[in-house]
């Protein structure tokens, strides 16, 4: 483990922020697991700092140099990944301070979700065409140690339906967990890079280790697919429009806010 200090992190802010959180979600995750509650309760103080302290992790990794551009043979951190990361921490951060702060089930509600999504999404779109270089996407072209393309494909298509549904569940849950288990994949990414660029793991451990975060959320909300069918019409009609139509994803937002808000009010009606 010493190979993971660097001199870089003088005092240590790095290091011990990076640690917590990862217990953090150790415990929330071990609860919703084993409990089915992460325990995050609106009147508990730790409810409204715990998000602050992840999106601190985040900031703080300008602490250390990253390169600006991407190494192609390997999964380490360079700077367009580095501001996406604390980009996207930011939205599941806002999102569930919003949840908090917003009485859910209202128009207002999902419409002032949907501008801090957006703003979210343009910060990350001025940062890549900063920064990207050959049109390659900060997660789903990282590489590999193996050539089998096979894989590369289905781990490319699992990681965009992944991040369709990470976003739509930033635009449309009014349940404070998601944004939190939302977020730990973002976090886990850069991590797991850290232990790459030490050789502590591979590129191939990478994708495993990711893929595995991104599945998660999935994992905790299966029970939807039976007790929530409107989330599951709107899951299927943005990973349509998105993935095979390539419909723009703002306009592609603000279809799944107008057609979401609607479904919902006519289910909200006959409960």
């Amino acid at each position: 483990m010493t190979s993971l200090f660097t001199d870089h992190d003088k005092f240590h802010i790095h290091k011990i922020l990076g640690f917590g959180c990862l217990a953090h979600y150790g415990y929330r995750i071990y609860n919703k697991l084993v409990f089915g509650d992460m325990f995050f309760y609106p009147s508990s103080l730790i409810t409204y700092i715990a998000p602050a302290v992840h999106l601190t992790l985040s900031l703080s990794s300008f602490i250390f140099h990253v390169p600006t551009n991407r190494f192609n043979s390997k999964a380490i951190i360079w700077k367009e990944l580095q501001l996406h990361n604390i980009i996207f921490t930011s939205r599941s951060v806002f999102m569930m301070y919003h949840t908090l702060l917003f009485t859910p089930n209202t128009l207002f509600y999902y419409y002032t979700r949907l501008a801090v999504v957006a703003s979210h999404h343009l910060i990350a779109d001025y940062v890549t065409n900063k920064y990207q270089i050959e049109d390659k996407t900060t997660t789903r072209d990282i590489p590999y140690d193996t050539n089998n393309k096979i894989l590369q494909y289905i781990n490319k298509k699992y990681y965009a339906v992944s991040q369709l549904l990470a976003l739509l569940g930033t635009l449309i849950s009014s349940n404070y967990e998601i944004g939190f288990i939302i977020m730990f994949p973002i976090q886990l990414s850069t991590f797991l890079m850290t232990l790459v660029r030490k050789n502590i793991i591979s590129n191939n451990y990478w994708h495993m280790f990711y893929g595995l975060s991104l599945s998660l959320p999935h994992l905790m909300n299966v029970h939807k697919i039976h007790t929530n069918n409107k989330d599951v019409y709107i899951s299927i009609f943005m990973i349509i429009s998105r993935l095979f139509f390539h419909i723009d994803k703002y306009l592609n937002m603000c279809n799944i806010i107008l057609l979401y808000t609607n479904l919902h009010f006519i289910f909200y009606n006959k409960t």
